[in-house]
């Protein structure tokens, strides 16, 4: 029988740390475990989906494409010529802005008449009226946002993404983007060729005026000054030569004639004076010859640049050429049923597996030996599948049945296996063993364990005793005969009921006894006591192993109690129903009371995840 007093526990192997990370087979269990979640969220995601497809209003997309130049015609600010610039990548990205700009949407709207179109922008209570510059305003808005551009790398094909509730409309916007665009690339090369045109007219028409009005001048000055004689400086030449003569021969005779010499001398320095101016006004008409030369060359080269620009009104290429017309589209673009359904699909099964696992960080329910071996320090003993039952139903447990009938089955195996190392535990102490088993909660198992226990002990040879001290259930005994009688403990106690009329065999077993007590037993110390006095050392010397089946230790206190008369104590854990606090609390109480624990054992495993994690096997297996 257990010490009285509480002795510290020694787990009988080092206690593995608690495994963190997810095996494949732990997720495979996390799945199956939350399976119905899965795909209840699947179902509520894609209903929701579905849902809200349904209140969408449908968008019809048309696409149009149009290819940049490789180069532009400009006329030159500086000597307004044409002249060819390559394409660059600033420019395209210019071209990108001005069709994503407010004053391009405005044409567009302009050139489908959508200011007015009710169809597009329709007429709302609230909204403003049709012809306000606020609703102008908004369809511009609206423009804005019913069109996308794309291009690919430096691609110079752009193209436009059309979005409209009617399909017509779609496909007119995509392809209304693209005309407004060449219509207003080459209006503007006209606008820039109109004014060059008209420079040039009005640069001809003053440069002509200039030039008539110098030639003019010029002519004014050449009758003025008689430069059209041009034998006159010829005859000034040869007057002033002879009048030199006279006046040397007049020195050389010395004549001394002083108003002949006065007249001479004055009619010579006439003539210089005149020879001075002449060639004075001849180098004045050489500049305005100049002058009038060049402003003949300049009126001459503005007109031939005029002949040349006059002739490109008719010939002006736009700065794009559209690629792709668009159609009108037969289905909607949006919603895309199907492919939004295949895409609710793995959000709903990402979405359920992310609450799975949320679920699974919050319930604390043990699963397996490592876990029960973390929360309650004790050695886990073994792994039982879960046994068929009987009946119609199969709700009937009828362990010492299934054991007998089934002796190479899996759960005999691991009930063979457990029998093995919880005796192997003891092995030193050769004296008459009384086991209890018990459990956290009600609905684990225990009594299925204590009765699979002494079933399989006495298949083994050995005298076995099946003690059902659960007077509330009597689980174990009713796993054998639900007609078994019951007997009282005080009648016991004190010998009024002898032992051997108090027990019952259990069919088909040679060494296999029930002793049950019956509902009215209370289990009070002091009647413990009695009962390991008085009756106890009478079963320890006829049978080699008692098993005690008891209530569960967190319900009555009647396990704690039970405990004494036990030499070791077997915690029964149902595989993904007992809680780990309540694992916890069932641990410390039995310590608390002095009860020595052997260890646990998880019970009621998947057969499937009991092969996938070679837990135990049988002949039929392999």
């Amino acid at each position: 029988m257990n010490d009285p007093i509480r002795r510290t526990r020694q787990p009988a192997k080092p206690v593995p740390a608690r495994i963190e990370r997810m095996d494949s087979g732990e997720l495979i269990q996390l799945l199956r475990q939350n399976v119905w979640l899965i795909l209840l969220v699947v179902a509520a995601v894609m209903a929701g989906t579905a849902w809200y497809l349904s209140r969408e209003t449908p968008v019809y997309t048309g696409e149009a494409a149009m290819a940049l130049t490789n180069s532009e015609v400009r006329i030159s600010q500086v000597d307004t010529q044409m002249e060819v610039y390559d394409l660059t990548r600033a420019r395209v990205e210019t071209e990108l802005d001005r069709l994503r700009s407010r004053n391009f949407a405005e044409e567009v709207a302009e050139s489908l008449n959508l200011y007015g179109n009710t169809e597009f922008m329709p007429l709302t209570e609230d909204g403003p009226p049709l012809d306000s510059i606020e609703r102008a305003r908004a369809v511009v808005d609206k423009v804005l946002g019913s069109y996308s551009l794309q291009r690919t790398g430096e691609s110079l094909v752009i193209s436009i993404m059309a979005e409209a509730e009617q399909p017509q409309l779609a496909a007119d916007i995509a392809n209304g983007v693209v005309n407004s665009f060449i219509s207003l690339s080459a209006a503007q090369q006209v606008t820039d060729l109109e004014k060059s045109i008209g420079y040039l007219r009005r640069q001809i028409e003053t440069t002509g005026e200039q030039l008539t009005l110098e030639q003019m001048q010029m002519a004014d000055f050449i009758r003025e000054n008689v430069l059209d004689d041009t034998e006159l400086p010829e005859r000034l030449r040869r007057e002033r030569s002879h009048m030199t003569s006279v006046l040397a021969v007049m020195d050389g005779r010395n004549q001394n004639d002083p108003a002949e010499r006065a007249r001479l001398e004055e009619n010579l320095e006439a003539v210089e004076d005149q020879l001075a101016a002449r060639t004075r006004n001849e180098m004045q008409l050489s500049r305005m010859e100049r002058s009038v030369d060049l402003m003949s060359t300049r009126y001459q080269t503005m007109v031939e640049r005029l002949n040349q620009l006059e002739p490109q009104r008719d010939q002006i290429q736009p700065d794009a050429r559209q690629v792709t017309v668009a159609e009108v589209p037969y289905e909607p673009s949006w919603p895309n049923i199907p492919t939004t359904l295949a895409l609710a699909l793995p959000a709903g099964l990402m979405l359920g597996f992310i609450l799975a696992l949320l679920r699974s960080s919050v319930n604390r329910q043990i699963w397996t030996g490592a876990q029960a071996t973390h929360v309650s320090q004790l050695p886990n003993l073994g792994n039982l599948p879960r046994i068929k039952g009987r009946g119609v139903l199969g709700r009937r447990h009828a362990p010492a049945w299934t054991l007998r009938r089934f002796p190479r089955s899996e759960y005999s195996e691991a009930i063979r296996a457990l029998v093995t190392i919880w005796s192997s535990q003891g092995a030193r102490d050769k004296g008459h063993r009384v086991a209890m088993v018990t459990s956290a909660l009600p609905h684990e198992g225990k009594s299925t364990v204590a009765t699979s226990l002494a079933s399989v002990a006495a298949l083994d040879g050995m005298r076995v005793l099946l003690l059902d001290f659960d007077p509330h259930r009597a689980g174990a005994s009713r796993m054998i005969d639900e007609k078994m009688k019951s007997n009282s403990l005080i009648k016991l106690n004190d010998g009024s009921l002898p032992v051997a009329e108090a027990t019952t065999p259990v069919p088909d077993y040679n060494n296999f006894d029930v002793l049950r007590i019956d509902r009215d037993s209370r289990l009070t110390p002091r009647a413990i006591d009695d009962f390991a006095d008085n009756v106890l050392p009478q079963l320890t010397a006829t049978y080699d192993l008692i098993v005690i089946d008891t209530p569960p230790v967190l319900g009555v206190s009647d396990a704690a109690r039970v405990g004494a008369l036990a030499d070791k104590t077997l915690i029964v854990v149902r595989s993904g129903k007992t809680p780990e606090r309540a694992l916890q609390n069932c641990v410390e109480r039995l310590e608390d009371s002095g009860i020595h624990l052997s260890g646990t054992v998880i019970n009621d495993i998947q057969p499937r995840r009991y092969r996938q994690m070679n837990l135990g096997g049988s002949y039929g297996y392999y």
